[in-house]
């Protein structure tokens, strides 16, 4: 089944190799992509692309802080953003890291391409802030 969501997606992880593995994934689907390594760039990104950004991979582990705590800085400027949360971590710790957070889906590592489209494709589909964890 052909993944196709008109969105641009904020890529934010300091692994340069997985960067690249999801925006050639995204972008086969025709996903618009933006990529940053660390924090700072996130937040450039966030603030050129304000009104463009739709959704965001978070990597839980950044070189400066936790995931969990940059997912707030996201909040405060888009309330409505996708916020879909990555890791090698199991998916209890995943949860447990954002409990009470507002997220469209759980994506852990390693995923399979079509894993990765259906928990972005069902983030999207959701209401904005609709706590229901999608599993990769």
């Amino acid at each position: 089944m052909p993944y196709t969501i008109q969105k641009t997606i904020l890529i934010i992880d300091d692994d340069e190799s997985l960067r690249n593995l999801l925006q050639i994934i995204l972008e086969t689907a025709d996903i618009q992509t933006i990529r940053a390594a660390n924090a700072g760039e996130a937040l450039t990104a966030l603030h050129d692309h304000s009104k463009s950004i739709q959704g965001v991979l978070l990597d839980l582990n950044l070189n400066q802080l936790k995931g969990e705590d940059f997912y707030d800085v996201i909040v405060a400027i888009d309330p409505g953003i996708a916020i879909f949360p990555m890791s090698g971590c199991i998916t209890e710790e995943i949860e447990e890291r954002f409990a009470g957070k507002a997220i469209a889906g759980i994506i852990t590592k390693p995923f399979s391409p079509a894993s990765l489209m259906e928990t972005i494709t069902e983030g999207f589909a959701r209401k904005p802030n609709e706590n229901i964890p999608k599993v990769v």
